[in-house]
C-alpha cells in the first residue's frame, strides 16, 4: 500500500422528514438558503469569474491527479463484455440441464 496517495473522504448530512405536516413543508420549501454575509477578519473572496469556473469544475483541484478517469465508452465495453460472459454462462448451464434431463429420461425408460 502506497502512502503517497491521499485518502479522500467526502460526507454530507441529510435530514429526511418522511411525512411532514403541510404547514411545515410549505415553510421549509419557501425558506431561502441560509447565508452568512460576514467573513472572518482578513479573509476576502476573489471576484467570481463565471467564464472560467463552473460548478463541479475540478480542473484545478489539488487532488485531481488521484481522481478517477471515467469514460462512457470504456464503461459500455465493460458492460457488453459482462453481458456476453453472462450469456455464455447461461448457455453452458442450459446445455448441462438438457444433458441431465436426457440422462434422467434414459433412467426412467429402463
Amino acid at each position: 500500500m502506497s502512502t503517497k496517495k491521499p485518502v479522500v473522504v467526502e460526507s454530507y448530512d441529510e435530514i429526511v422528514f418522511t411525512e411532514p405536516p403541510e404547514r411545515f413543508l410549505a415553510r421549509v420549501q419557501n425558506q431561502l438558503a441560509v447565508t452568512f454575509p460576514w467573513l472572518p477578519a482578513g479573509v476576502t473572496l476573489p471576484p467570481p469569474d463565471e467564464s472560467k469556473k463552473k460548478r463541479g469544475d475540478t480542473k484545478d483541484h489539488p487532488l485531481s491527479p488521484w481522481f478517477l478517469n471515467f469514460s462512457e465508452a470504456d464503461e459500455l465495453l465493460q458492460l457488453v463484455a459482462a453481458r456476453q460472459q453472462v450469456q455464455a454462462h447461461i448457455a453452458k448451464l442450459r446445455r448441462q440441464i438438457s444433458l441431465t434431463d436426457g440422462q434422467n429420461q434414459q433412467f426412467k425408460s429402463l
